[in-house]
């Protein structure tokens, strides 16, 4: 049971160094991987330990707890559909797309695993309409730190640092005064918790609270539901699925704008949609 509220009990804290160790961050993403390349901002959160650390969607978490066990899947189908859907007079029963944020739903499928024991990174996530996960070693990342740039964020004094990973240069702000070489999404590796990333073409990363927690990191659920694959493939079958759902939507007639129109959707774009961008 802990694990399925393990959301709902982080308690975001003013950091005192030493007092736990485990962290917890709560971050602001933002970046463009939508169909019409919109910039798009959403939540994710840090947690952290010497061993292990998980960066992951509070909700998504949630979601795939309740939907690890057959009582938990029925609880939240019955909660969802009390919420989204609308009886008519004449008795059907129609969904209201307008009610989808009224109940827990999975919209970020992003999960990514630092085990620090066995110097691995593992990241889950749905591409190309299917559930994947994939391994890296750590040791990818090499800074290069501008120890006479500093910045404050949010009470922390951080240094600036950057680093060529996997397609993007990434520049980051990371404190020493949280000693822990951990940051969001698969940055890591430098003395001290990375507060704020930037990946170029609105690929940004800034954290809204700092914390600790006493509670386990999480785990992902229902982990044999992925496929194993390797990053590259991946990425490229994902590209490729994108581009030809559109097509063979648009062969068959198919238009996804609701005024009956024709979507003008872009093709995709690995700059502005695709963390990585080196497949």
């Amino acid at each position: 049971m802990r694990k399925l509220i393990f959301h709902l009990l982080i308690c975001v804290v003013v950091f005192a160094a030493g007092a736990q160790d485990r962290v917890a961050v709560r971050y602001k993403v933002s970046n463009r991987d939508t169909d019409r390349g919109d910039v798009k901002t959403y939540e994710m959160m840090l947690a952290s330990s010497p061993d292990k650390s998980l960066f992951y969607n509070t909700m998504s978490l949630y979601v795939d707890s309740c939907n690890s066990t057959p009582q938990g899947k029925a609880a939240l189908e019955e909660i969802q559909m009390k919420a989204w859907t609308v009886v008519q007079p004449d008795g059907s029963v129609t969904l209201d797309g307008r009610k989808l944020g009224l109940a827990p739903d999975k919209n970020e499928y992003l999960y990514v695993e630092k085990d620090r024991v066995n110097k691995k990174l593992k990241v889950y996530d749905r591409k190309a309409g299917d559930l994947y996960q994939y391994e890296e070693p750590f040791g990818e990342q090499e800074w290069t730190i501008v120890e006479d740039s500093t910045k404050n964020i949010l009470g922390f004094d951080c240094l600036f640092a950057y680093s060529d990973y996997h397609g993007r240069r990434w520049n980051v702000w990371f404190t020493p005064e949280i000693p822990i070489q951990d940051g969001p999404w698969k940055l890591y590796g430098l003395p001290g918790l990375i507060l704020a990333a930037d990946g170029a073409d609105d690929f940004v990363v800034e954290a809204l609270e700092i914390g600790t927690t006493s509670q386990n990191i999480p785990s992902v659920y229902s982990e044999d539901d992925y496929d194993k694959g390797e990053r590259r493939r991946i990425l490229a079958d994902h590209e490729h699925y994108i581009n030809n759902f559109l097509s063979r939507l648009a062969a068959k007639g198919i238009k996804l704008n609701s005024d009956g129109g024709s979507s003008d959707l872009p093709k995709y774009d690995r700059k502005h949609r695709a963390w990585e961008t080196d497949y």
